[in-house]
């Protein structure tokens, strides 16, 4: 009985966000309004090989009212100097450094580029680099981004007419694999795999909870906010999953206050992703430790108002049980069926396994039909081509992550495990 529940349920969500994500629709932007004060902050720790794309990027965008701030927080490698040699940088001697957080070494700012500075801090975490930065910066809005992270020429405007309305207090973006747009050359597996991982998430996912008004996680690779706001409920948080935390918190902010936490599938950001399966396991695990971090700092708020707010409903019920659970449906029904196969079989298991082959490749395809709307240069043919490996490979490691996660979570709930950083050459 239980078995065919969870089976039930986890078809019933897959379906319903499907659903929800087609019926979600974005404002319609006049890019005639006038440009708030957006302050970019980009924490680095051991990003010397990436940082010269980034920067390029960053002089392209279709914005004249922006700053940009990068933390260096102790890289070991040789970031700092890699932000002398593109930004030519001067020593800057402000009143306002003492009110910065512990840690600061150093500041500067940019003699070519007016609006770009860097805060050489000592190493704590990203959490505290944010900080800093959002300490430092003078603007209405807060833009985090990854410091492997490409904006789109009309990323900051898109974000800035969001919030004329007055309610909003955060908003998150879209992000694609960098590899599948800024190389000129045609992607990996692993690469298709993960964008068409990051376009589910995005632009069914995600774009389901927002219509429901249940957002659990602004990407920590692209997010903006009220800094009036981050500075209210206390800034980032130290821990594996500031992303998720900061964005749980920023919801109950906006519970008690009437405020609107949002998800723009029309900004866009290119991130780097792993090009090995060795990194994409540290990183997927990282990503479950700080699911669960995140859950365990904010349970109190979560179970308090479970049967209250959607985010809380859909935290537990869906991302909690039915994402996770789902998957082993999947492969039970599957090892099930190929035993039935050789024996007896049952009609009623092979219909259910045919029908869901179906569903998730409708599923991925509207996805790919939706993140179209928005990206030029998606690999379609590629990615219509990977949806099987998909769906009876790729969905099966999450059972990995999610174990291997949790377990280590409980053993080791500080290491970062960064990644290691490519060498490629991109196109900006």
């Amino acid at each position: 009985m239980l078995f065919a529940v969870i089976t039930f349920l986890s078809t019933f969500f897959s379906l319903f966000h499907m659903i929800c994500a087609i019926k979600y629709k974005i404002p319609t932007y006049n890019y005639k309004k006038p440009e708030k004060g957006i302050t970019i902050l980009i924490p680095c720790y051991n990003e010397a090989p990436i940082l010269k794309y980034t920067i390029e990027g960053l002089k392209k965008l279709h914005y004249e009212n922006y700053e940009v701030i990068f933390i260096n927080d102790g890289s070991s490698d040789n970031t700092l100097e890699v932000l002398n040699d593109q930004l030519h940088l001067e020593e800057l001697n402000e009143d306002n450094s003492t009110e910065l957080l512990g840690g600061i070494i150093g500041m500067y700012k940019s003699s070519v580029y007016n609006n770009m500075y860097v805060i050489d801090k000592e190493n704590n975490g990203k959490a505290e680099s944010l900080n800093a930065g959002v300490r430092f910066s003078k603007n209405e809005l807060v833009l985090t981004l990854d410091a492997d992270c490409i904006l789109k020429q009309d990323a900051l405007k898109i974000m800035n007419n969001t919030f004329a309305d007055k309610k909003v207090i955060a908003s998150g973006g879209a992000v694609h694999t960098m590899q599948m747009f800024k190389l000129n050359n045609p992607a990996k597996l692993l690469i298709l795999l993960q964008s068409l991982d990051y376009i589910k998430g995005f632009y069914i996912y995600k774009a389901s909870l927002a219509y429901n008004k249940a957002l659990a996680i602004i990407s920590g690779a692209f997010g903006i906010f009220k800094r009036d706001v981050l500075l209210e409920i206390g800034g980032f948080r130290a821990g594996l999953g500031e992303d998720i935390d900061i964005t749980i918190r920023l919801q109950e902010y906006a519970i008690k206050y009437d405020k609107k936490v949002i998800f723009n599938e029309n900004a866009i950001c290119f991130t780097e992703c792993p090009e090995s399966f060795k990194n994409l396991v540290i990183q997927r695990i990282r990503w479950q430790k700080g699911f669960i971090d995140s859950i365990i700092k904010n349970r109190r708020f979560i179970f308090k108002n479970f049967f209250k707010h959607n985010l809380c409903f859909f935290l537990l019920i869906d991302a909690v049980l039915i994402n996770t659970i789902s998957i082993g449906v999947l492969l039970i029904n599957i090892l099930i069926a190929s035993i039935n196969i050789k024996n007896n079989i049952n009609n009623h298991l092979i219909s259910y396994l045919v029908i869901t082959v179906i569903f998730n490749y409708l599923y991925s395809v509207t996805a790919i039909i939706k993140s179209n709307r928005y990206v030029e240069g998606l690999q379609k043919k590629w990615l219509y081509a990977v949806i099987v490996i998909d769906m009876f490979v790729f969905r099966f490691l999450y059972i990995f992550f999610y174990i291997f996660g949790t377990f280590q979570y409980y053993f080791n709930n500080k290491s970062w495990n960064k990644f290691t950083r490519t060498n490629n050459v991109y196109d900006t």
